[in-house]
């Protein structure tokens, strides 16, 4: 009985890898934010913690959920507009607009994926 040989791929080239990040910032990245009694849950997708990696090679993300607790009860909208740029720097160790320059953060529903928020970057003051 013979194997056939194993086949391997060449490691990615600088063009490879360059055509590979500018292909990953077309996704946005996701940040599945769900509502408790007491508090809201963020926390970063793992494709989206590998396509930050990819983009920002020297950050390093420490951290993947957050939990923040409040006194009263609020919409989750209004929590995510309350926190979006802490909670964006907590999770990706970068700050919002730092992110915002390659990607677009999408704010989403773990059951259903809709999204509830959008983070885009803030536009140009002329």
């Amino acid at each position: 009985m013979t194997s056939s040989p194993t086949r391997r791929t060449p490691p990615p080239t600088r063009a490879t890898r360059a055509a590979s990040v500018n292909r990953s910032t077309a996704r946005p990245i996701v940040i599945y934010t769900s509502q408790s009694v007491d508090g809201t849950s963020f926390g970063l997708d793992p494709e989206s913690q590998v396509r930050i990696r990819n983009a920002f090679p020297d950050v390093r993300i420490s951290t993947r959920h957050v939990y923040i607790s409040h006194d009263t009860r609020e919409k989750l909208s209004e929590s995510i507009n309350r926190f979006d740029k802490q909670v964006v720097s907590l999770l990706t160790g970068l700050s919002a607009g730092q992110l915002t320059k390659k990607f677009i953060v999408s704010f989403r529903d773990p059951r259903s994926e809709q999204e509830i928020a959008q983070l885009v970057p803030e536009p140009k003051v002329a």
